[in-house]
C-alpha cells in the first residue's frame, strides 16, 4: 500500500548551516603591556606656531640689522664733515676724557663708540695741544687728526679768550681790544663780521634781518672760553663762536621751538637773550621765561627795560628814554625785540625752551640780590612795586 497515493507533501529543506561571527585579528599582545592608540592631526594651531616663529625670527633679523647700522652710524656718521672747531687736549687727559670732549663739541656723536673703536684697534701716541677737528666726524677721521699732532703744542704760546654771558657784540669786541695777547685788534674782528663770511643755521642771514635790526650778529656769538694761537685770525674766532651758539642750540632742540614754545628758533634766541639781561638769580630764569611767553600769548606789552638800555647804552633811563619811539622799547612796540639784546648763556637758552609752569605776569625786584616778587594780578603788583620803591630798588 502506498501511503502516499493522493497526499500531498511539502518538500523538507535542512536548515542552512549556521554563519560564524567575523573576528578581527588584534596585534599580539606582549603579556602585561597595554597598548593605546594616539591619533595626531596637523591643524591650526599648529601653523599659528609656524608663522608666530618666523615672525619672531624676521624681528631678531631686523633688530640686527638697525643695531649693526646703529652702530656704523656712531663710528661714521651720516652725511659730510661739519664746521673746524679747535679743542685743547690737557696733557694726561684719559681716553673717557677725550670721548666726553670730542661728544660734548659734536665731533661724535657718541662717547661710548669712539672708546670702544679705541680699545679695539687701539690709539695712537699724540701730544697735549690744540687740535683742529671737525664736527660730525668718523672716529677714523679723528685719529688721524690725533696722529698729526697738534696745531699748537701745549708748552707753546697759548691765548686764552673769555666772553662773559650777557654781553653785547659792541662789549665782546672791547673784550678782544683788552687783552693784550690777542694777534689782531676788536676792528678786525667787526671787519670779518661785515664780511658775512660765517652765518648761523639758526638765523636770518645777516642780509635779512627782521626790520629795525642794528647788529646781525647780536646773540649769536656765543660766551664761553676759546683758545687761540699767535697766528689765529678773526675769521677763526668768529667761527668758532658761531659754530660753538650752534652746537648748544642743536643739543637744546632749537630746531622743534615753533612746536615746543610756538616760537622760531630765532625768536626763542631773542627772548633767551632778554632772559639773560633780566634773570640776577639762576634758580628764576624759567620763572621769568614764563611771564615773557605768558605776556606774549597774552598780546601784551612786554615792557622790559632791558630792551631800552640795549637802546641808549645807559642803565640810568629817562622817561624820554622810555618814550622813545623804537622797535626795541617794548614798552610802546608789542612783541619781541627784532633781534637779541645781548649773548645769552646756555642757562638762559634753556629757560627760553622750558619756562616752568605758572600764570604769573608780572616780576619786580625784591632785594638788593636781584630776587623779584612775581605776581598774577594787577594788584599783586602793585603792592610788591610799592616795596621795591621803599626799598629804593625801583
Amino acid at each position: 500500500m502506498n501511503d502516499s497515493a493522493g497526499t500531498s507533501f511539502r518538500g523538507f529543506r535542512p536548515p542552512p548551516p549556521r554563519q560564524s561571527r567575523s573576528v578581527r585579528s588584534r596585534p599580539p599582545q606582549r603579556e602585561g603591556v597595554d597598548y593605546e592608540t594616539v591619533f595626531v592631526r596637523k591643524g591650526r594651531g599648529t601653523t599659528l606656531s609656524i608663522l608666530f616663529l618666523t615672525l619672531l625670527l624676521l624681528v631678531a633679523v631686523w633688530a640686527t640689522m638697525r643695531a649693526v647700522q646703529w652702530g656704523r652710524e656712531q663710528l661714521d656718521p651720516p652725511g659730510e664733515q661739519g664746521a673746524a672747531i679747535n679743542l685743547t687736549l690737557p696733557p694726561g687727559i684719559s681716553t673717557k676724557g677725550i670721548s666726553d670732549l670730542l661728544e660734548e663739541y659734536g665731533v661724535v656723536p657718541d662717547a661710548r663708540a669712539y672708546e670702544w673703536y679705541v680699545r679695539l684697534k687701539g690709539a695712537p701716541l699724540f701730544q697735549a695741544g690744540d687740535y683742529s677737528f671737525h664736527t660730525n666726524s668718523a672716529v677714523w677721521e679723528v685719529l688721524d687728526v690725533l696722529k698729526d699732532g697738534p696745531r699748537y703744542v701745549e708748552q707753546t704760546q697759548r691765548i686764552r679768550v673769555t666772553i662773559p654771558e650777557g654781553l653785547t657784540v659792541r662789549q665782546i669786541i672791547n673784550e678782544i681790544d683788552r687783552n693784550e695777547e690777542m694777534p689782531f685788534s676788536g676792528a678786525e674782528f667787526e671787519d670779518e663780521m661785515r664780511m658775512q663770511h660765517v652765518v648761523s643755521n639758526y638765523a636770518p642771514s645777516p642780509s635779512a634781518m627782521p626790520t629795525g635790526a642794528i647788529e646781525p650778529y647780536e646773540g649769536l656769538l656765543f660766551p664761553d672760553t676759546y683758545y687761540l694761537g699767535p697766528d689765529s685770525t678773526p675769521e677763526e674766532l668768529l667761527t668758532q663762536m658761531v659754530t660753538r651758539f650752534d652746537q648748544i642750540l642743536t643739543k637744546l632742540g632749537y630746531a622743534a621751538s615753533p612746536q615746543t614754545v610756538g616760537l622760531t628758533p630765532y625768536q626763542t634766541v631773542v627772548l633767551a637773550s632778554l632772559i639773560e639781561r633780566e634773570a640776577r638769580i639762576g634758580s628764576e630764569r624759567a620763572k621769568i621765561s614764563r611771564v615773557i611767553h605768558n605776556r606774549l600769548a597774552a598780546d601784551w606789552y612786554l615792557g622790559i627795560d632791558a630792551s631800552i638800555v640795549y637802546i641808549t647804552g645807559d642803565n640810568e633811563l629817562t622817561v624820554s628814554d622810555l618814550q622813545m619811539e623804537s622797535p626795541f622799547n617794548t614798552r610802546l612796540s608789542k612783541g619781541l625785540p627784532p633781534t637779541p639784546i645781548a649773548a645769552p648763556g646756555e642757562a638762559s637758552l634753556e629757560a627760553a625752551m622750558g619756562p616752568i609752569s605758572g600764570q604769573w605776569m608780572y616780576y619786580v625786584l625784591a632785594d638788593a640780590e636781584g630776587r623779584h616778587n612775581f605776581s598774577v594780578s594787577s594788584e599783586e603788583f602793585e603792592r610788591d612795586k610799592a616795596k621795591c620803591q621803599e626799598r629804593g630798588l625801583c
